[in-house]
């Protein structure tokens, strides 16, 4: 599947399907107190904005990068309506341009779920990630007990493409220490995940 196509053709629509789900900014709002205070912060697949205009505004060094450059578009123009700045980029999470130990966060947002690759994607994210620097997932995830409508609700995540995997397993594997873990939203649907680099 052409990502990059399929995410340029779409972000015109991005952002008004986000304000017609509230729910939604709420979901990807979580992230934002699991990252540092300071230090710089890479927020990969920012889409139309929403959670990056709010990193921002907490005053952090920010840049955004997206594979599809019709959704950096679009937030960059999110941002300077609000008087915002932040640096864009256009990158692949496969392959991100960034030296060693760049970053004291990163995180994505309903993102990690369309990486084909989640091992390959989390070692590359690991290797930009400063000593206790962070990870921070949101994503959709498959229930652990016998909720039929979670796990209704996961199966139409995998029928339009996505891949709903063990996000703590993946962050262990690489060497980093789970720090949070926890499921929330309709039907704890939607699961967060922290892991912190060592020091």
């Amino acid at each position: 599947m052409n990502y990059q196509r399929l995410y340029d053709r779409m972000a015109p629509f991005y952002a008004p399907a986000m304000h017609l789900l509230p729910m939604w900014k709420r979901y990807v709002q979580q992230a934002l107190p699991c990252l540092p205070e300071i230090g710089a912060i890479l927020e990969i697949g920012p889409g139309p904005g929403v959670l990056l205009a709010q990193i921002v505004q907490a005053r952090r060094q920010v840049i955004a990068a997206d594979l599809s450059f019709q959704m950096l578009r679009h937030a960059q123009q999110r941002l300077r309506h609000s008087e915002l700045s932040a640096h864009f980029t256009q990158a692949n999470v496969m392959h991100l341009p960034f030296s060693d130990g760049t970053f004291d966060g990163v995180v994505l947002t309903f993102v990690f779920s369309a990486i084909p690759n989640g091992a390959a994607a989390m070692c590359e994210m690991q290797r930009v990630l400063r000593p206790n620097g962070v990870i921070v997932l949101i994503d959709a995830c498959l229930p652990g007990d016998n909720n039929l409508i979670a796990r209704g609700l996961g199966r139409l995540w995998t029928l339009f493409g996505d891949f709903l995997r063990d996000e703590a397993a993946l962050m262990q594997a690489r060497g980093l220490d789970v720090i949070e873990r926890r499921k929330f939203g309709a039907f704890h649907s939607i699961r967060l995940t922290v892991g912190r680099k060592p020091g």
